[in-house]
């Protein structure tokens, strides 16, 4: 290799030197190119399936390892459609029901097409006894393309079929095989009315148990059973997602409730603000404060009264119903009152009142956030 002799900056090339140049450049372009020419050859050597039973091998062992994003990545169905998702390794790797292992026992080969003959097994949980075992024929077929050693191999027909899950809402997280899984709201197909829609998953053979995470402010009434994807005859399926407050929405609700009763309830005031209200010092009947059971706030002022008391006398159990116009939207049954004792004062004479007065509460969540509002307005 010619280097090109040393000159002064800013010297003009002489014709020596710049063919000398011009070879080095083609020196190095070539041995860049004989390079990636060959780590190409050598990649595309040891990972295309470039016998015909590579490919069930590649599809057989993905299944056994829960490889389901390496699997589908590049499935025809999921580049087609964007919103059709791929759950992730860890969620296939729960699922039970994958095969345990196989071994390929015939390769017949015509032309471009082969059928090659497999037998599959499951092993007992905790053993490795086979407990199952199946044999089946998977076809394949050559793809040729250009450059070296791009020929190769590929299934007829991989094991997959489309699981979609229906939520009456968008949620923040749901749960497959124990693994919380976050829906795009952008990937749903949506109700014709309503918020719902149904997520897509591209889903592998095996078991998918759906639900929600059990730190979520809701739970699935009845538990679903899992969902079987079958092996070599998947079919599409779909589950109907339903939501009710849980255990967490309750006792967080609850919590929130007590604390604004007690507040209330250790106020010196005939109407502290957010709370019930004494009904005979309300202003005239029919005007706002009076239909609220809020006192008018000259009453409220009044120098006369004196030793406010308030004491809880009974106060109804939380029952949280879900609202028409939103599905994760709760309030508490404004039907059943609580009721209050109120004592005081008035010019020295002493009064009693029994004061009845809704709990309100409101509750809006997307599952793993929940904002809860009480108290009167």
């Amino acid at each position: 290799m010619t280097v090109p002799r040393e000159r002064e900056p800013g010297a003009v090339l002489t014709a020596e030197d710049a063919h000398g140049l011009r070879r080095t450049l083609l020196t190095w372009l070539a041995a860049v190119v004989v390079l990636v020419t060959g780590l190409s050859s050598a990649f595309n050597w040891f990972f295309v399936d470039r016998a015909p039973q590579d490919p069930v091998h590649t599809w057989l062992g993905g299944l056994e390892d829960g490889r389901s994003r390496q699997l589908l990545s590049r499935a025809e169905a999921v580049v087609a459609d964007p919103a059709l998702n791929i759950f992730a390794n860890r969620v296939y790797r729960n699922a039970a029901g994958r095969i345990s292992g196989h071994e390929v026992l015939r390769v017949d080969v015509q032309g471009d097409h082969a059928e090659i003959r497999a037998r599959v097994w499951w092993d007992g949980p905790g053993s490795g006894d086979r407990v199952r075992e199946e044999v089946h024929t998977y076809g394949v077929h050559r793809v040729e393309r250009s450059g070296p050693f791009n020929d190769h191999w590929e299934l007829d027909a991989p094991d997959v079929a489309p699981l979609a899950v229906h939520l009456p809402a968008p949620l923040d997280e749901i749960s497959v095989n124990g693994e919380s899984i976050r829906p795009d709201p952008d990937e749903r197909v949506p109700d014709p009315t309503g918020p719902g829609g149904a997520w897509r998953f591209e889903a592998l053979p095996g078991d998918y148990a759906i639900g929600l995470p059990g730190n979520s402010y809701y739970r699935v009434p009845v538990p679903l059973p899992p969902v079987r994807m079958a092996f070599r005859d998947p079919r599409p399926a779909s589950v109907d997602l339903r939501i009710e407050p849980s255990p967490r929405m309750w006792q967080e609700t609850e919590e929130r409730i007590t604390q604004w009763l007690r507040t209330c309830m250790a106020s010196e005031e005939l109407a502290p603000e957010g709370c019930p209200g004494s009904a005979r010092h309300t202003g005239p009947e029919g005007s706002p404060d009076a239909a609220a059971g809020l006192p008018d706030a000259d009453e409220v002022a009044d120098p006369g009264i004196t030793d406010v008391r308030w004491r809880l006398v009974s106060r109804p159990a939380l029952v949280l119903v879900g609202s028409p116009e939103d599905p994760l939207r709760w309030v508490a049954d404004p039907y059943r009152p609580a009721e209050a004792r109120l004592s005081y004062l008035e010019d020295g004479e002493p009064v009693t009142e029994r004061v009845e007065f809704p709990v309100p509460a409101t509750v809006r969540s997307t599952g793993q956030s929940a904002e809860i509002s009480v108290g009167l307005e």
